[in-house]
């Protein structure tokens, strides 16, 4: 349950100095990564500094007091299993959004039987994706590969073109560098439709309670990005190009197509993902999990006063207006 909170949301910033981390270098990010750099955060008065940390690190960080909002996957289920006082407040993509690629010689999904794949690190996204995935093919099950942790998702890429393991699960653009290196795609996990936390934003309760006005800001400011991202490209494109480090527009383009059908600004955190993740745990090491519910791990809050609030519908209104007076 939501920590009671003394008024309505929506006041001034309590901080306006925000720390969000990002994990990586993926289109994912994109909606974040456009927030900052058209003036999104800025105008709903927080003053943002993105960080690039690995999960692990950024975690870390934010219970140190070191950052806000860390961007996460199903590892806080994880963590609030273990007693840490964290909670999702917000998820823009609740399906996995990768792809499983095969090396040299790897064909068909039959062909990765007794072989390995590498995917990031243990019991996240990329792990549970693939497992999920290979056992809805009905081909091979997930215990019929070995994994092989190498993170990052470059890395991944790195391990298959190099002959070190037979597929990966990779995100774009990765996914595109591995198509121009003649790599096989085996599955499009995104659209066998895995539920899980690819993209959520996570925070501790003392954020929570101390900050609700700075949360709702930020919220609001990732909503209003991701109705921009997907109503219009250019912005969104140009924000991967910089924050990838590429100027191929053909891999900053494929990019933008790979996630843009999954951005969803609603931002709600659902409890199937969370479910899901419940049900992949062992309970020997997470004896907690077997009676946890989903929405010990949520905070719904802020994106239910965002919709409440009309916020949401606005955004998209104001858009849409906008576009059909550039059209004239």
């Amino acid at each position: 349950f939501p920590l009671p909170r003394a008024a309505p949301l929506g006041g001034k910033p309590e901080k306006s100095n925000f720390t969000i981390s990002y994990t990586q270098a993926s289109g994912a990010f994109t909606p974040l990564w456009v927030a900052q750099e058209a003036g999104i955060f800025k105008k709903h008065g927080l003053d943002v500094t993105l960080k690039l940390l690995n999960s692990q690190v950024a975690a870390q960080a934010l219970i140190a007091g070191e950052v806000d909002v860390i961007s996460v996957g199903p590892e806080f289920v994880n963590a609030r299993l273990q007693g840490v006082p964290v909670k999702y407040i917000g998820g823009t993509l609740q399906r996995f959004i990768f792809q499983l690629w095969g090396a040299k010689g790897i064909h068909t999904v039959a062909d990765l039987k007794g072989k390995t794949v590498a995917v990031t690190t243990p019991r996240t996204s990329t792990e549970i994706g693939t497992r999920e995935a290979l056992k809805k093919t009905a081909v091979i099950s997930d215990k019929d590969v070995s994994f092989v942790y190498v993170q990052p998702i470059p890395a991944v890429l790195g391990a298959v073109l190099g002959g070190k393991t037979s597929a990966g699960t990779l995100s774009a653009p990765n996914t595109l560098k591995a198509r121009d290196a003649g790599l096989s795609l085996l599955i499009d996990i995104a659209q066998v439709n895995v539920p899980g936390l690819h993209l959520a934003y996570g925070t501790t309760e003392r954020v929570i309670k101390t900050n609700p006005n700075s949360l709702y800001a930020f919220l609001k400011a990732v909503a209003e990005a991701t109705v921009l991202s997907k109503q219009n490209p250019s912005v969104a494109k140009k924000a991967i190009g910089k924050f990838t480090d590429s100027d191929d527009p053909k891999m900053i383009e494929g990019t933008y197509e790979q996630f843009a059908p999954y951005w969803d600004a609603n931002l709600a955190v659902q409890s199937d993902p969370i479910q899901g993740q419940l049900i992949y745990l062992d309970e020997k090491e997470f004896p907690r999990a077997k009676d946890a519910r989903p929405a010990d791990f949520i905070d719904n809050s802020f994106a239910d006063s965002l919709k409440s609030s009309g916020f949401l519908q606005r955004s998209e209104e104001r858009r849409v207006g906008k576009e059909c007076r550039s059209r004239w």
